[in-house]
């Protein structure tokens, strides 16, 4: 096909409540050329027979399973590994998206080489899939100033539902990936932003679901969050807002920045610890 290759790699554990319904809105995208990778991470439930389900019904689907639960972090770099497209896509086992939301975001990646990545508007559904709210507030993500990107996603009120836009897998390659943290989709968005502009369609084409079973329900807290992030990186002490720190500053290290705007991201995140200073403060004691 001519259309780039679209990879939708979709990481899950367990996830049989919601998993065909996710399934079905993404290979009911008008965007035809996707692979959909699926990475089981070891469930335990009905979540295998689904996914061989689809498997054999649609060429698109390939299935991988672990052996042993890996943790949600290890398992979402996992499934990245695995794709072959141009283009990259996260997706969740209990959201859904709109028929035209991968189309709507390649065309943006195509018309604008300075894009790295595009996502929508997000609204926020129940367990039953009815609307429940919008999502709207001021974005900076796609500024032609890296520090003003950059000041978005290191912002701790920012949702972090850009997460799962359609993102050049070339630029993900540049990156760690997911680092284990509780943050971790922050600190990933941080640094593409770095990167490249950050665009959003003024359309509500992406759910996020609710409901008790989300990770960030499950374990409210950064420090509770570890026990879901891996399995094999179980820690006494944990030091997440100094780990957030060590991330933002790194990506900035990292990504080939000019003079002027290495010292305003510098700025920035002079700011991040002047605010944070009492978390910060918190991990030493705690």
């Amino acid at each position: 096909m001519a259309d780039p290759l679209v990879s939708i790699g979709l990481p899950v554990y367990n996830g049989e409540r919601f998993l065909a319904e996710a399934v079905e809105s993404l290979l009911h995208q008008t965007y035809r050329n996707i692979e959909l990778i699926i990475s089981d991470n070891a469930s335990t439930d009905s979540t295998p027979d689904i996914c061989r389900r689809y498997a054999a019904a649609d060429g698109r689907v390939r299935y991988s399973r672990v052996p042993e639960n890996i943790g949600g972090v290890p398992n979402a770099n996992r499934v990245f590994t695995l794709a072959s497209g141009t283009y990259y896509m996260l997706a969740a086992d209990d959201d859904v998206w709109q028929p035209s939301y991968v189309e709507r975001c390649v065309q943006y990646l195509e018309q604008d080489p300075g894009a790295v990545l595009v996502c929508s508007e997000m609204a926020i559904i129940d367990e039953n899939g009815a609307i429940t709210r919008r999502v709207e507030f001021p974005r900076t993500g796609a500024s032609e100033r890296p520090a003003e990107r950059l000041r978005e996603f290191t912002n701790i009120f920012t949702i972090m539902d850009a997460s799962y836009g359609v993102t050049r897998a070339d630029t993900m390659r540049q990156t760690p990936l997911f680092v284990i943290h509780p943050g971790h989709d922050r600190i990933l968005l941080a640094e593409m932003a770095l990167r490249g502009r950050i665009l959003r369609i003024p359309e509500f084409l992406y759910m996020r679901r609710e409901h008790p079973r989300r990770s960030v329900q499950a374990y409210p807290t950064l420090r509770e969050r570890y026990a879901w992030l891996s399995t094999k990186r179980a820690r006494k002490r944990v030091f997440p807002h100094w780990e957030y720190l060590s991330g933002f500053t790194s990506a900035v290290a990292r990504v080939p920045l000019k003079v002027r705007d290495r010292v305003a991201c510098g700025i920035v995140l002079l700011r991040w610890v002047r605010y944070h200073w009492k978390d910060l403060a918190q991990d030493l004691t705690s």
